[in-house]
């Protein structure tokens, strides 16, 4: 049983609490057998146990700043790696916004540019239906203004060839129609 407290004992020692721990027991106990031997008029002992204590003391408190003050250092290194992991993370935020601003105003300058394309080709297109529809147009003047000048040359010969044919008939007959 006593081996089993003992092996605990063991493995608390070697943590840094129980180092600490035991640090303060040995100093409480340098105090201890000092006032007991001084309390046996035994001076020269208890002086010299009185300097082993207080050196002890100023050791276990000087290592209880340094710790509190590596501690201290460690949390403000942790709060400036917090606050630097912070501002990447907004830079990198501000990085992806301009991005997605900049692909955004790039689609819509593709859309306008393709709109104003579509737009281009349909006036095109419209000018050229224009354009067809004038020259159809003009065609079928020309073609109505041939077919009046055959008409008209035509019922101007058949007119000239009644005459002639009526002329002839008078002529034949001797009398007028």
């Amino acid at each position: 049983m006593w081996a089993a407290f003992a092996r605990q004992i063991a493995a608390y020692a070697i943590t840094r609490r129980g180092k600490k721990l035991f640090a303060l027991i040995g100093v409480l106990l340098l105090c201890f057998v000092t006032a007991l031997l001084i309390d046996m008029q035994f001076y020269t002992s208890a002086a010299f146990t009185a300097v082993l204590a207080g050196i002890s003391g100023v050791a276990f408190g000087m290592q209880r700043a340094k710790l509190k003050r590596a501690e201290r250092e460690y949390l403000q290194r942790k709060a400036e790696e917090a606050r630097q992991r912070a501002i990447a993370a907004q830079a990198r935020l501000d990085r992806i916004d301009t991005a997605k601003s900049a692909v955004g105003n790039a689609a819509g300058a593709a859309t306008r540019a393709a709109a104003e394309s579509v737009v281009a080709v349909a006036n095109e297109a419209v000018l050229v239906v224009v354009e067809t529809a004038e020259a159809v147009s003009g065609a079928g003047r020309r073609i109505a203004g041939a077919v009046e000048t055959v008409a008209h040359a035509g019922v101007a010969g058949a007119a000239k060839g009644w005459r002639v044919l009526v002329g002839g008939m008078s002529a034949v007959g001797g009398q007028n129609l």
